[in-house]
């Protein structure tokens, strides 16, 4: 999938730290990720926000990255969010760092998310009404023959 034809639905305003600069005013690429975590947890809360994080966790399984530009600790940039596939056990979520002031694409992030069973320490399928909530959040079928829009 390109990112040109993924939409959306979900921003995340990030306040640039001083601690995340490095002497030149450059915010340094690992932190990008610390980004993206915080726009999961923002998703995964807005999705499901009665999960029960004793029971049940949504855990990072592969992460990739490409930097297509730097970032100064004077931008304003934002995060935005979208799963655009669901498996059995996992989903594949897509992030963008954006400056909101020229819409400049400085990071593309893709990561393999999968959920977790904390007692039994294992990979588990994901709950239908999880599947259902990314579907309806999304506004469009991730896996065929379980979205409730899906035509089958």
């Amino acid at each position: 999938m390109e990112i040109d034809d993924i939409t959306f639905h979900n921003k995340l305003d990030i306040q640039l730290r001083f601690t995340d600069a490095d002497p030149f005013g450059h915010v340094n690429n690992s932190i990008f990720f610390q980004y993206y975590d915080i726009a999961k947890i923002k998703y995964v809360q807005e999705l499901w926000p009665d999960l029960d994080t004793r029971k049940y966790a949504i855990v990072v399984v592969h992460v990739e990255a490409d930097f297509m530009a730097q970032v100064r600790i004077d931008e304003n940039v934002s995060v935005l969010t979208a799963v655009t596939n669901v498996g059995n056990k996992s989903f594949t979520l897509y992030q963008k760092l954006v400056n909101t002031d020229t819409n400049e694409v400085k990071c593309i992030g893709k990561t393999i998310m999968v959920a977790f069973d904390l007692k039994k320490q294992e990979s588990m399928e994901l709950l239908p009404e999880w599947v259902d909530a990314m579907c309806k959040y999304e506004g469009r079928d991730l896996r065929k023959n379980h979205c409730p829009s899906s035509k089958g």
